[in-house]
């Protein structure tokens, strides 16, 4: 099969999933608005239900339908070539030189939205709650949760192997190794720091242990991390601009619901992009051992 042939077939596949994606995030709501417009049977979700959240019957819906992707990705490329996974067995971390200096100047920057930002910006977010930002805000918030992370590492893994894309391989490893990495310290930041979310109205000073968990966000975490390495790994600048824009999107969308406070935002994406672009800057010890994997990688 020609290399051409193969380009042609990989954005295809990037169409298709690209769409799953987007009705991962609606998902039930296409099926309940056409019900509603020519069957009108009774269901038991509507246009507010969440994938994996509420009705797990529909979710396997979703998931057959995801499934039959998968298989048709699998049938139009060819037999998995392990040789780029072979290789990310030699990565060795390595911390960028720099990498001190953007944590220093990201602490000082969380800071100073902690003590200047974080009241105003909250009460400037309750003057924008409308009917039409609290759906778009609901929408935007479960492109950050959910199963759709993992979907797009899972996506660029399986993809990169089956179309022989190398860097599509690097993408995946590289964002599971920073969505992990991200995640694990968040998390051991929100059980320590016990802030309380904004929308139990107590201030951005107030820290209630036994109930608190606003700092950081983990959505926003997830989301800057897997974004960050597209951004320093990528060559592509509409992937590394999209995957930034949907990345804001989701840590605005935490602020304006309520859900976090805008330090909390900050900091999740500092620790998201940190992470990102010391996972991007591991070194390889085989096939190319003084190269960062920013450096190899391809579009």
């Amino acid at each position: 099969m020609s290399t051409g042939d193969d380009l042609r077939k990989s954005r295809l596949a990037a169409a298709g999933f690209i769409a799953l994606l987007a009705l991962s995030v609606f998902w039930p709501s296409p099926v309940v608005s056409s019900n509603r417009l020519w069957i009108n049977w009774p269901l038991d979700v509507d246009e507010l239900s969440f994938l994996g959240r509420e009705a797990p019957s529909w979710d396997v819906v979703y998931w057959c339908l995801a499934g039959i992707f998968t298989l048709i990705v699998l049938q139009t490329g060819h037999p998995f070539r392990l040789e780029p996974l072979r290789r990310f067995r030699a990565m060795r971390p390595a911390l960028p030189r720099r990498f001190g200096v953007a944590a220093g100047g990201a602490v000082v920057i969380i800071a100073v939205v902690w003590l200047v930002a974080d009241a105003p910006l909250i009460a400037a977010a309750e003057t924008i709650r409308y009917d039409a930002t609290e759906s778009i805000i609901r929408i935007v918030n479960r492109f950050g949760g959910g199963m759709n992370p993992a979907m797009i590492v899972l996506f660029f893994l399986i993809a990169g192997i089956v179309y022989r894309r190398e860097a599509w391989v690097s993408y995946a490893v590289m964002m599971a190794v920073a969505g992990l990495g991200a995640g694990l310290i968040a998390h051991v930041i929100k059980l320590t720091a016990g802030r309380t979310r904004p929308e139990l109205w107590l201030g951005p000073f107030h820290l209630a242990h036994g109930s608190a968990n606003s700092f950081p966000s983990g959505h926003t975490v997830g989301a800057f991390a897997l974004a960050g390495v597209l951004l320093f790994a990528s060559r592509s600048v509409p992937l590394r601009v999209v995957a930034m824009l949907l990345a804001c999107a989701v840590g605005l969308s935490r602020i304006v619901a309520f859900r976090h406070w805008p330090s909390d935002v900050v900091a999740s994406a500092a620790i998201g992009l940190l992470v990102a672009y010391a996972s991007t800057s591991a070194k390889f010890t085989e096939t190319s051992r003084e190269q960062p994997a920013s450096s190899i990688v391809t579009p």
